[in-house]
């Protein structure tokens, strides 16, 4: 007897030098507390610009609240049915165990966890779900550390801000909006006991995906209440009855479920590259944006049903997209990437580029307008060849195939005729144009060849948007900005954004390039865009009906609308001024429908004259309009019907045995490479040779046969391989006609 009470005697004192030893090897490799102290993980919340809240970017989904905001009944609730003697122990509670296993036995169900309310924080906080022997104990040391530290309402604030509750909620604030639609502070007592319910297994007592579970999972925690004197039973009994208004449904309160979701899509790349994951997900940042949550909305009703239609009426059209910027300062009021965010994230605002077409003739133009060339310029619609070196020849064409020989600016504009465009390219020098572009808030890479005046450089909406708000805003641009203001979680400023502009273009340039591109909406290929109020911009449509475009402003506004498929794939044959420009105009009038019609102001170096825009058959003036020109190039009177059919000096008929070489003029520098163009007589032939002198000895580094044209045009691209500042090019061409005459001219140009 005595020797076995001495056995059992030394297996007890190994049992505890066993347990003692085991607990201190826990206690060591418990881990840091300073997690009680620090504020849980917050949601980043996203405002507009009128400070509604806009979006939630979160890992946790949590907005804190402190206990004095919470209600006592929801407070109550909880302690009822995860830990009723919470106020009687330190942190475990051995007789909450026993009797949760008791009651789990004899109902042959789990209704009771035997972790208190301060073991399930230090879960929560410090350790993984793991079930485990030694998580367990971790468990219990972590909670009678934390009692050691913290006052009850301490804990009970920690637990109920951060307990999950399911669909990415987490505390009692989020849930009771996720659930309910509104702030804790405003529970009711039945609402707060189906919250409550929900904490032991979010996904089973879900009142989204099984309400009469939640619902009888209610009426167990109004009995506990009871049961420990914190209701009477009538008041459970009417709680019972009472009729609980749930969400219509589960909602992602992150990302998806917002309100902009492709404006919010924008803005992360920036908020994560400058404060980092962490700070963004979890870090409580307020940030303040410049979104007009009306005119997204607008702007995505828009998108989907202008999509929506086309593709029901077999234009195979599936996606498009919608920028509009505020022109004086840049600010992103609306921003739609696509036809559904659900379906896919993938934002087509600034994320696609995209071939513009015709819409990059504005930046030719106006490129053109600051080199002095007048909008009443007559440019020549007429077949034209270019010998490009190492490819061949490149023979541009206009859309419907026809020409109209010598036109006005203006004219070849609105009817977006490319031959003018691609000629006038010529004249300038693609780096020329893309200077202007560049300037004006182009940032994709364009490629400085003559299909430059096609459009076919790929651009964003959001760029485009940009670039043409320069111009209603006199020629200043403004960065595109989406933030105003971050906050911490705490409200410090962390940044203050303010618009950075400008000069791109003159004002009188900025506005003779409007005064014609309102031509494109009033008398061009632009009408659908007519909202009845002074507007401008231009139709874009690439080859194969691949992309549709139009671009237009406002003074108020200015507004980018692609629309197209995601392969590339050909649409039915739409085109810029038809799905796209409806589409603009659709937005722009309900955007701006409760503000009155505002002209463009005039500046000063810019004058507006009378100009007949129909004439009566006997000649007389039948319909006056104005146009805008350059102070002091006014006309002395109104053109007549024979003075606007007046050719250009180009145009001139040739005397037979004739060339003439426009361009490069004799003695101007030129960067190779350098594009050589002239008339002769149509029909012929000419022979193109290019020496360079300068070096030690001279090179011939073309020598080629050119046909002329149906119009009297040739052309051709002059690249050298050898090239260096000074040299001098001698191009000689030399022309023959069907007949046999001959005759030539030769220019001497220096490489810069």
């Amino acid at each position: 007897m005595v020797r076995g009470l001495v056995v059992l005697a030394a297996l007890a004192s190994l049992g505890a030098v066993t347990l003692a030893v085991l607990l201190t090897s826990l206690r060591a490799n418990l881990p840091d507390l300073v997690a009680l102290y620090r504020p849980p993980s917050q949601a980043t919340r996203i405002y507009a610009a009128n400070g509604e809240l806009v979006a939630s970017l979160y890992r946790e989904n949590r907005a804190y609240v402190r206990l004095a905001e919470i209600p006592v009944v929801l407070q109550q609730a909880v302690i009822a049915i995860e830990d009723e003697r919470f106020y009687q122990h330190r942190g475990v509670d051995v007789r909450g165990i026993l009797r949760a296993t008791w009651r789990n036995l004899t109902r042959q169900s789990v209704v009771e966890g035997g972790s208190t309310i301060t073991q399930q924080l230090a879960r929560n906080l410090f350790l993984t779900p793991r079930r485990t022997l030694d998580r367990k104990l971790q468990e219990i040391l972590l909670a009678v550390e934390i009692e050691r530290r913290l006052t009850k309402e301490e804990i009970l604030e920690r637990y109920l801000n951060q307990v999950y509750f399911g669909n990415g909620a987490y505390g009692v604030e989020m849930a009771s909006r996720l659930f309910f639609g509104k702030s804790a502070r405003e529970l009711t007592l039945p609402e707060a006991a189906l919250l409550a319910g929900v904490i032991q297994a979010p996904s089973r007592y879900s009142p989204f995906d099984n309400f009469p579970a939640a619902k009888r999972r209610e009426e167990v925690v109004l009995d506990r209440m009871v049961e420990l004197g914190f209701l009477r039973p009538d008041q459970a009994e009417a709680a019972k009855k009472a009729r609980l208004q749930v969400s219509p449904g589960p909602r992602n309160l992150g990302l998806v479920g917002v309100r902009a979701p492709y404006f919010v899509s924008y803005l992360l790349p920036y908020l994560v590259e400058r404060y980092g994951e962490d700070a963004v997900y979890n870090g409580g940042l307020r940030v303040y944006t410049t979104l007009d949550p009306r005119l997204q909305a607008i702007a995505q009703q828009v998108v989907t049903r202008s999509v929506e239609e086309a593709r029901r009426a077999g234009l195979r059209v599936t996606q498009g997209a919608l920028v509009a910027v505020e022109p004086r300062t840049g600010r992103i009021l609306a921003m739609v990437g696509g036809v559904d965010f659900q379906r896919s994230q993938f934002n087509r605002a600034w994320q696609a580029r995209r071939q513009p077409g015709s819409a990059f003739k504005p930046f030719i133009y106006a490129a053109a307008l600051e080199r002095g060339v007048l909008p009443d310029r007559v440019l020549l619609d007429a077949p034209v060849e270019y010998r490009i070196a190492g490819w061949g020849y490149w023979r541009p064409k206009n859309y419907d195939g026809t020409y109209w020989g010598p036109i006005p600016l203006r004219v070849a504009l609105e009817h977006s005729r490319n031959i003018p465009a691609v000629r006038m390219l010529v004249e300038l020098g693609p780096p020329a144009v893309i200077d202007t572009a560049r300037r004006m808030g182009i940032r994709s890479p364009l490629q400085p060849n003559l299909s430059l005046a096609l459009g076919t450089s790929e651009v964003t909406p959001l760029e485009m948007a940009a670039a043409f708000a320069t111009l209603a805003a006199g020629g200043v641009y403004a960065e595109p900005v989406a933030i105003t203001r971050v906050l911490d979680s705490k409200g410090r400023l962390l940044e203050e954004v303010q618009p950075r502009r400008h000069l791109a273009l003159r004002p009188e340039v900025a506005y003779l390039m409007t005064d014609l591109l309102r031509g494109v909406i009033l008398r061009g290929t632009g009408r659908a865009a007519d909202v009845g109020r002074p507007a401008a911009g231009k139709t874009g449509t690439t080859d194969d009906y691949r992309n549709a475009w139009f671009v237009g402003y406002t003074p108020e506004l200015a507004v980018a609308v692609w629309v197209g498929n995601d392969d590339n794939s050909p649409t039915n044959r739409v085109v810029g001024g038809s799905v796209p420009a409806r589409l603009w105009a659709r937005f722009v009038k309900r955007a701006l429908a409760d503000r009155p019609p505002a002209d463009f102001p005039v500046p000063d170096g810019v004058v507006r004259v009378p100009v007949c825009v129909q004439y009566a058959t006997d000649g007389t003036c039948e319909r006056q309009g104005w146009r805008a020109v350059l102070r002091g190039s006014e006309p002395a009177s109104s053109p007549t019907p024979e003075a606007r059919s007046t050719s250009p000096p180009e145009d001139a008929t040739l005397q037979p045995q004739s060339v003439v070489l426009l361009r490069p003029q004799d003695g101007s520098e030129v960067t190779s490479p350098f594009v050589v163009e002239g008339r002769a007589v149509p029909g012929g032939q000419v022979r193109l040779v290019v020496v360079l002198e300068g070096g030690p000895a001279p090179v011939k580094v073309v020598d080629t046969k050119l046909p002329v044209g149906p119009d009297g045009s040739f052309g051709y691209t002059v690249e050298s391989a050898l090239r260096f500042s000074g040299a001098r090019y001698r191009v000689t061409v030399e022309a023959t006609d069907p007949s046999g005459g001959a005759s030539a001219a030769t220019v001497t140009v220096q490489e810069r």
